[in-house]
């Protein structure tokens, strides 16, 4: 009889082990979308605005803190000035319910660093599952980052790129004190959520350091860009960087069909 009776709390316990399990908290929570002044992409803000960020998340039971995370996204190529007046902020929002919107004003320093930046987002729920990261990308200017003035080829349009030949760019990067450095990229276009891009597979790389030459106007047709015999047809991203010797930064993209 003693023995049935253990056997039967052995069971009882397993089974009681068994449900404690089945009810443990393991899916992810989700960020359902994250804006920064109602838009999502194609951002640019000056020195001294008001970002108004909203995130939509959900759980499937109860949601716990929303971590935002903001930082340059400069090159960094470790010469000419580096730059002091960056914009680096964390936020933890507490959140509660299965599902809420997040909702924050910020205002960018003045002054600033001016150049790309990222806004990182990270979701947690109550029993610690985390999301996956959401990043919103916007671009930062104070007035004085190098300006880009290009007249030819019209990048409204698509623009074809053939196979084996040079990308011909008339036009200019000014800067009102001393340009520094200039990056000139080409790489693939891949999709990621929430409609942002990420570039891989680069076909043209070419990286031009004017620090001590005291140049105010750099001419973009100086650069033979060629675009490989071998490259793959598709479309993919034209990236200009250029910094000053402020350390501030200017980026102009935009999308080339290689034929």
């Amino acid at each position: 009889m003693k023995k049935h009776i253990l056997l039967f709390s052995a069971l009882v316990l397993m089974a009681s082990c068994s449900e404690d399990d089945e009810a443990q908290d393991t899916a992810a929570p989700q960020i359902l979308s994250a804006t920064i002044n109602g838009e999502d992409h194609d951002l640019s803000f000056a020195a001294g605005d008001n970002l108004n960020f909203a995130a939509d998340v959900s759980d499937n039971e109860e949601l716990g803190q929303l971590k935002l995370d903001i930082h340059d996204a400069f090159d960094g190529h470790g010469h000419g000035k580096m730059a002091s007046a960056t914009w680096a902020h964390s936020q933890v929002i507490d959140l509660s319910g299965a599902s809420a919107t997040a909702t924050e004003t910020l205002n960018v320093p003045d002054p600033v660093t001016a150049g790309p930046y990222h806004m990182v987002l990270r979701l947690l729920d109550a029993a610690g599952n985390e999301s996956e990261f959401v990043e919103v990308d916007f671009l930062l200017t104070n007035g004085g980052e190098p300006q880009f003035n290009i007249t030819d080829p019209d990048f409204s349009s698509e623009v074809h790129a053939p196979k084996g030949q040079s990308l011909e760019i008339v036009g200019s990067i000014t800067d009102d004190v001393d340009l520094d450095e200039i990056v000139i990229t080409i790489a693939e276009e891949e999709e990621q959520d929430h409609d942002h891009k990420v570039a891989s597979g680069e076909i043209f790389t070419e990286d031009i350091d004017l620090g001590g030459s005291a140049d105010t106007s750099f001419d973009l047709s100086t650069v033979d860009i060629l675009i490989p015999a071998n490259a793959e047809t598709g479309h993919y991203e034209l990236k200009i960087s250029a910094k000053d010797s402020d350390g501030n930064y200017a980026v102009f993209s935009a999308e080339i069909h290689v034929m």
